[in-house]
């Protein structure tokens, strides 16, 4: 490892509003989120809170144990199971999606982060644990069924598994992985250069992702693999005896629903009117509640109108909240929340003292915020996860070869052209085009004088006028530099490279590529190269050399 360059997210593309002043003027949303995530002080009057509130130590203690013993779990987190049965320890969470082959890297990050996080807490005197949720209960198959590598050539290749689904919309937690994942991690295997790094991913792979296993435990075995030696929690929700302990909560959500609905959407049309977002659309008719109907996950809906009033999962249904309220205590394990209900609920298990989030996390919780206040329990500390760009050494020569940075790579192909192109063309060509937009400006800056004086109704079509040839001059720049790239191979061919590996699909990489990937490049040393660099007292993208 080398060291880094730390980028804010100001110069992050599609970094919402929201996000930029969560992370740099957080004054701005403090209502909406409560403690500022760089000020660890209130901690300790927050985990004092908490020791108070944690009803079901032993219980859960109990089923993690017997949940991450199934996972092959190592010492440190069967030593870190029996301290959050203590009074007094706090729980660090986090959680992902059950990616195929653990998805994309910043699935790592969160780890890692929350890792690093219960580490500094520890250094404060407090005892943490960091927890991470698996998301069994989710059932949108398609949305981790792949997950993307790149090849010899850094083009994109997606490895996947259609899954044998029980029914239409099943939670992944009941979906098991077909005959064909053992041809895929094959084909993995082929796409990845020989050597240890390669050996070892492709040993854990196998033993977690085997034929008919289902999908949320291949993760989670792989998961424990990876972050067992660090003593991390897993948590699968998608179990009898945490909905048993989850049962009251849904009854009351069902049975406060109108109550809950109208703060969420004054809370939504809150966040708007400061000049945000509201991430989850909350409907007229909506509750905070799913329910399994022949094998599938679906909404349950509140009705209270001409046809009624009753909760509906179907149009023509009407279910009186009695027998939902028995159903829930019959049958818990049918009943799950949705997502904003999901981190409540996961708080009213757990000890959480703080979430580590990602961006679209981050915006839920400015939501759920109401929710946390009427069900009586304190939001824990939102803390954004550790995002990184990883750089090879290939990459890290071409962005010097062409003085270009990973913020010129994100600003798009156009750019990147212009800024590698320049090498193609007459030396010293660029800083004559500089040296005549500067003649430019002092030329139009007398003129602007010369007509104010004469005629000052005649400065727009100064302002005009000076845009145009602006205009003009900047196309032919590009021009001039998507010409020498065309005339070279080579250039082109650069300039792909650090795009594909750099800004995959035009998106981030930590979003776009598998952390696998890289895994099975540079080893598993390249965990703690990343913990290392986990910043607690900033949050900024991080430029990492590997």
């Amino acid at each position: 490892m080398m060291s880094q360059d730390s980028i804010p997210y100001t110069r992050v593309p599609k970094s919402s509003a929201l996000l930029l002043d969560y992370l740099y003027h957080f004054d701005r949303v403090a209502r909406f989120y409560g403690d500022n995530p760089t000020d660890l002080n209130p901690m300790r009057v927050r985990a004092q809170r908490l020791s108070e509130l944690a009803d079901h130590r032993r219980e859960i203690a109990n089923v993690l144990l017997r949940q991450n013993e199934a996972l092959g779990c190592s010492p440190e987190t069967l030593h870190n199971i029996e301290q959050l049965a203590q009074p007094g320890t706090v729980a660090v969470v986090t959680g992902q999606q059950a990616g195929f082959f653990s998805g994309p890297a910043f699935t790592l990050y969160k780890a890692l982060t929350a890792i690093k996080l219960a580490d500094g807490l520890k250094r404060m005197g407090l005892q943490a644990v960091p927890i991470f949720w698996l998301a069994s209960e989710d059932h949108d198959l398609a949305e981790v069924a792949h997950t993307t590598i790149l090849n010899d050539q850094d083009e994109p290749i997606e490895l996947g598994d259609a899954g044998e689904l029980p029914s239409p919309q099943t939670s992944v937690g009941y979906v098991r992985l077909s005959e064909g994942v053992v041809s895929t991690l094959d084909r993995l295997e082929s796409l990845l250069p020989p050597g240890e790094p390669r050996e070892r991913l492709l040993g854990d792979l196998r033993a977690s992702y085997r034929p008919r296993e289902t999908w949320h435990k291949a993760f989670g075995l792989f998961m424990t693999r990876i972050f067992t030696r660090w003593g991390v929690i897993m948590l699968d929700p998608l179990d009898a005896e945490i909905h048993r302990l989850s049962a009251p909560m849904y009854r009351e959500v069902l049975a406060r629903a109108d109550e809950l609905r109208r703060s969420l959407m004054e809370r939504s049309q809150e966040l708007v009117r400061a000049g945000y977002h509201a991430q989850v659309h909350i409907a007229a008719n909506s509750t905070l509640v799913f329910v399994e109907r022949d094998g599938s996950r679906r909404p349950l809906h509140h009705r209270d109108g001409e046809k009624g009033s009753g909760y509906f999962v179907r149009e023509e249904e009407n279910i009186s909240l009695a027998k939902l309220q028995e159903e829930i205590y019959r049958s818990p394990l049918a009943f799950s929340p949705n997502v904003l209900l999901r981190p409540v609920v996961q708080d009213c298990l757990l000890p959480t003292l703080a979430y580590v989030a990602g961006p679209s996390e981050l915006a839920y919780f400015g939501q759920a915020q109401v929710l946390y206040e009427a069900l009586g329990r304190p939001m824990p500390a939102i803390l954004p996860r550790a995002a990184f760009t990883l750089v090879d050494a290939r990459c890290r020569r071409l962005l010097a070869k062409y003085h270009v940075t990973l913020e010129d790579v994100w600003q798009g192909e156009d750019h990147l052209i212009q800024r590698i192109g320049a090498a193609g063309v007459p030396e010293g060509w660029v800083e004559r085009f500089e040296q005549n937009e500067r003649e430019l400006e002092r030329m139009m800056e007398c003129l602007r004088s010369d007509v104010a004086t004469l005629d000052p109704t005649l400065l727009d079509a100064v302002r005009h006028a000076e845009e145009k040839i602006k205009f003009q001059m900047e196309r032919l720049k590009s021009k001039m530099a998507r010409a020498a790239l065309e005339r070279s191979e080579l250039l082109r061919h650069h300039q792909e490279i650090l795009q594909r590996c750099l800004m995959p699909r035009h998106g981030l990489q930590e979003r776009e590529v598998a952390g696998v990937y890289f895994l099975g490049r540079v080893g598993y040393g390249l965990l703690d190269h990343l913990l290392e660099h986990v910043r607690l007292e900033s949050f900024n993208h991080e430029v990492l050399d590997v």
